[in-house]
C-alpha cells in the first residue's frame, strides 16, 4: 500500500483512516493498533518537523503476517531519540521503538523504516 498526504495537522489523522480501511480485515488487532500508531507518530514528525512537502507512506504484508514500512518527507536532518521527553515534544520515537519490532533511518536522511510482528508488540 502507498499513500501521499500532503503534510499538515490532519495528515496523520488520514493515515490512520486509510490503514484501518486497508488493513481491519488482513492483520490482528493488536498488529493494526500498533500500525496506526508508528506511521501516525511518524507522520506528525514529518508534518511538524519535515520542508512541508508530500509525505510518502509505504506498507507491505508479509507472508509470515509481519509489516514492513517506511515514512519519507524529503527532509534534511537528523531522526534521533531526543534525551529528553518533555510537554513541548519527544515521545514519539520512544513510542515507536517501543512498539517496533525493529526500526531505524536510511542515513543521511529522514526516511524511517520499521517492521511490525504479525501479533503486534507484548
Amino acid at each position: 500500500m502507498k499513500l501521499k498526504l500532503e503534510s499538515g495537522p490532519d495528515a496523520a489523522h488520514r493515515a490512520r483512516d486509510e490503514i484501518r480501511d486497508r488493513f481491519r480485515d488482513r492483520v490482528g488487532d493488536g498488529a493494526l493498533l500498533d500500525l496506526q500508531l508508528i506511521v501516525s507518530e511518524l507522520v506528525t514528525n514529518s508534518a511538524r518537523y519535515g520542508p512541508g512537502e508530500e509525505i510518502e507512506v509505504e506498507l507491505a504484508l508479509a507472508e509470515d503476517g509481519s509489516i514492513r514500512g517506511w515514512v519519507e518527507d524529503r527532509g534534511s536532518g537528523e531522526v534521533a531519540i531526543r534525551r529528553k521527553a518533555d510537554g513541548s515534544g519527544g515521545f514519539g520515537l520512544r513510542i515507536i521503538d517501543a512498539v517496533a519490532s525493529s526500526w531505524g533511518v536510511h542515513e543521511g536522511s529522514t526516511h524511517v523504516w520499521f517492521e511490525i510482528d504479525p501479533d503486534g508488540h507484548d
